[in-house]
């Protein structure tokens, strides 16, 4: 991985170079919790549906890079 790969990365993950050291923008813990909850819900009540649209979406990340 060169500079460049390393600098988008970071910048997509959000998180920012400071003088004082690395920090994060501030997220919606809220909004996150959420989600994480309801992801949650619908993994227990739908296992395979589940585990198929994490297979579909891991397809489509492989076929982007």
């Amino acid at each position: 991985m060169d500079m460049k790969e390393a600098s988008a990365m970071t910048e997509a993950s959000g998180l920012v170079n400071d003088q004082d050291g690395i920090t994060a923008r501030p997220t919606s813990s809220d909004a996150a919790a959420r989600w994480t909850d309801w992801l949650r819900q619908v993994t227990v009540r739908a296992p395979l549906q589940s585990l198929f649209v994490a297979f579909l979406l891991g397809v489509w990340v492989a076929r982007r890079r």
